[in-house]
């Protein structure tokens, strides 16, 4: 049995119910499954993951094994358009997607030539995508997805986990003897470097004194940034991201090649 049923606002409500699938079950043996990473860009067949969900504060009821859509209320015809979310319910997977503008089909005609060659009339509609946004497995109780961005209507909170520091934190973060802003103040930071000093502050803040030292002696070594006594003079948002990237050690030599290389994204890997 597979039931499908919409996000208008903050409720949900029932559309329909069937005994096929609509979507193809989630294949864990076609991906490569990454636990969470802000620093970690997905290649084409990577999916992050979160495991122990139900234990998260953006957990929803509607992921519950024993979630039942009797006491859902039907969906009526003004709804439609209101529809922020779908939820797909197969198998024991619940597939998730994000329902934007653009996946509404209005009063267009298509020349079908999937058999024999025929106009069909779309009058209203809403596309559903072969790939959801989300995939709860409740067997494993394990959420996969591929962009935080797209989830943050779903599950309300979760973007928690790639979120952008605080003026606070900003402000902390810029405290440190070892950056001097000149021309940016710290108001100005952009969204993606604050997302990065949410990062790379907590990994800092997590190491011991002479870790820290190590650190920073490393980051001057590879930032290419300019250097006035023992700080970094930052005068750019491209001067804040290359301190940043070697605050995350992404910097590296490639002795085989003989090149100075930057790694646009971090995927850490048990094992040496």
């Amino acid at each position: 049995m597979t039931e499908i049923f919409a996000k208008i606002k903050s409720e949900y409500k029932m559309i329909l119910s069937r005994e096929d699938n609509v979507l193809t079950d989630f294949d864990l043996s076609l991906i490569e499954a990454i636990d969470f990473s802000p620093s970690h860009k997905l290649e084409d067949n990577e999916w992050f993951r979160i495991n122990d969900f139900s234990e998260q504060d953006y957990f929803i009821e509607q992921c519950n094994a024993d979630f039942s859509s009797a006491s859902l209320n039907q969906i009526g015809d003004n709804d439609y358009k209101k529809i922020s979310a779908i939820a797909i319910l197969q198998n024991g997977e619940k597939h998730f997607q994000r329902i934007t503008p653009s996946l509404f089909v209005n009063r267009k005609t298509i020349l079908d030539y999937s058999g024999e060659p025929r106009i069909v009339e779309h009058r209203n509609q809403i596309e559903i995508r072969k790939e959801s946004d989300a995939v709860y497995l409740v067997d494993s109780d394990t959420l996969y997805f591929k962009t935080i961005g797209k989830l943050k209507v779903i599950f309300p909170g979760i973007e928690v986990l790639h979120r952008e520091a605080t003026q606070d934190e900003v402000d902390a973060f810029i405290e440190n003897d070892f950056i001097t802003l000149d021309t940016i103040t710290n108001t100005s930071i952009g969204s993606q470097n604050r997302k990065r000093i949410a990062d790379i502050g907590i990994k800092y803040n997590g190491l011991s004194a002479a870790k820290k030292t190590q650190l920073i002696t490393y980051a001057k070594e590879k930032a290419e940034v300019e250097i006035e006594g023992n700080s970094f003079v930052v005068k750019s948002e491209t001067d804040l991201k290359k301190v940043l990237y070697a605050m995350d050690q992404r910097y590296y030599y490639a002795d085989i090649y003989e090149e100075n290389r930057v790694a646009n994204s971090v995927k850490v890997v048990s094992g040496q």
